[in-house]
């Protein structure tokens, strides 16, 4: 019974996401927007059939569950959804758009079966085609508000992904070539001799899937096409598209077993603290606040990186990091659309008085920013103090001191911007207040408190699911 119902859950997962990018293409709006909110919702509950079942399985040659992807699941269905429900306003108040509702419905339903369908299947390949499909689809989103900026950003978002992606593509071609199979589970579970190949194949893949994730130095696309595309679509770049591209590369990590080799483990612990500084003094330098949040999920999956390469109670601190700084982006993110669409502005220096003007956005944003940089008692707080016990436990204190500082200016540098925003005096100039311009903050709130829950209470399943991810990859759980 357990079985069947999760191949039905399996199932649905694929349909109802494609179901839906093929029916918003008619003509009525109302319809589309219809298809593509019945959809995301119909995927959440999916999602939770495979997490509450916990059925770590597989279904033919080439697809199957198991604890991590379920986690990822739930968090990729759950933002597609809040971001597709969030839209409509978003939508409404955009001037001119480059694409239609209906196509605009029908790539973001798109974007999300993609990055679903990675997390699906089992062989390396296919989830290589699913990680190059959501450039595909979600490079046009980018240009929604028809700004010459957003055309500019989509293009090197497209170049510099699929560079990477390419590089990703070697990578597979020498794990073929070395153990003859791209089956990630059957991989996992019997692990390749430490050849040279092998070992080459995890740092290329490293740095393939690494541009996607927004690893230093290959970031570049990042704050472009996250600040640039429509807060929506912002948040599941940030949420979720970077979490899922970095789980691409883990199925190929864990193809060392363990122990892992100190020259890889090295490697990892190099590009992650390095990607975590780099994006925490960089968002210092931002005048948008939506490049601002752009550099900070850099700084996330650098620290998130970082908690992988430790492994033990760094790793379970790692996901657990991934998970509640998806809710909390993308809540910050949908706060960011809401003072987009009533001030006409991203610049930092032109928003202040928030709290006046905007006092349910404006709280749910503190919040949301708070949540973001591991304030405790958010799901991130704890994650980063997981990583940072791991670090200390296996004597890196060096690694564990610049973990601690790439926080410490991250913190701020977040903070303290939208500290100003929210509680700065306005000047002489007071620009009217929409009357909707709070339309939206309940989608920031609901996330929020689910990054919170993370951090105060051991939810049902989803916690149990992430200390079984973390054993999959030899991590532990408190």
């Amino acid at each position: 019974m357990i079985a069947s119902a999760s191949q039905l859950a399996l199932y649905l997962l694929l349909a109802a996401p494609s179901a839906a990018a093929l029916l918003a293409l008619v003509p009525w709006v109302s319809v589309s927007r219809a298809a593509a909110r019945t959809g995301s919702l119909v995927a959440v509950g999916a999602s939770l059939i495979l997490l509450g079942t916990a059925a770590h399985v597989r279904w033919g040659p080439y697809l199957g569950v198991d604890a991590l992807a379920e986690v990822l699941l739930f968090t990729v269905t759950s933002i597609y959804a809040t971001s597709t429900w969030y839209s409509d306003r978003y939508l409404r108040a955009v001037h001119r758009p480059y694409l239609t509702p209906q196509i605009y419905y029908a790539l973001l339903s798109a974007f999300a079966f993609t990055m679903i369908a990675a997390l699906l299947v089992t062989d390396l390949g296919l989830m290589w085609i699913g990680i190059e499909a959501t450039t595909v689809s979600s490079a046009l989103l980018i240009v929604l508000e028809r700004r010459p900026a957003s055309v500019e950003a989509a293009w090197r978002y497209t170049l510099i992904a699929s560079a990477g992606l390419t590089i990703a593509l070697f990578a597979l071609l020498l794990l073929y070539i070395d153990t003859g199979t791209l089956d990630a589970i059957r991989l996992a579970a019997n692990p390749p001799p430490l050849t040279l190949p092998v070992e080459m194949a995890v740092a290329l893949a490293l740095v393939g899937y690494g541009t996607k994730v927004g690893l230093f130095p290959m970031h570049t696309w990042l704050p472009d096409a996250h600040s640039e595309a429509p807060s929506p679509i912002s948040a599941m770049f940030s949420g979720v598209l970077l979490p899922t591209a970095l789980y691409a590369f883990l199925r190929v990590y864990r193809v060392l077993g363990t122990p892992v080799p100190a020259s890889l483990q090295d490697l990892l612990l190099a590009f992650g603290l390095t990607t975590a500084l780099a994006g925490a003094f960089l968002l210092q330098r931002q005048r948008s606040y939506k490049r601002m949040l752009a550099y900070s999920s850099m700084e996330v999956m650098g620290l998130a990186l970082t908690g992988v390469a430790i492994g033990g109670i760094a790793l379970y601190g790692a996901l657990l990091l991934l998970v509640a700084h998806a809710f909390a982006k993308s809540a910050a993110f949908y706060c960011a659309g809401n003072v987009l669409r009533e001030t006409g502005t991203s610049k930092i220096d032109e928003v202040r008085d928030l709290r006046g003007r905007m006092p349910r956005t404006a709280a749910a944003w503190v919040l949301a920013s708070l949540a973001v940089t591991g304030a405790p008692p958010f799901g991130t707080f704890l994650g980063e103090l997981l990583i940072v016990v791991g670090a200390l436990a296996i004597g890196a204190y060096w690694a564990a001191a610049l973990f601690l500082l790439a926080i410490f200016v991250a913190f701020l540098g977040v903070n303290g911007q939208i500290g100003r925003m929210v509680f700065g005096e306005r000047g002489a100039a007071r620009a009217p207040v929409a009357s909707d311009g709070d339309a939206g903050a309940g989608f920031a709130y609901l996330n929020v408190a689910f990054a919170l829950a993370l951090g105060v209470a051991s939810l049902p399943y989803l916690t149990g699911a992430l200390r079984s991810a973390a054993s999959l990859f030899g991590g532990g759980a408190p």
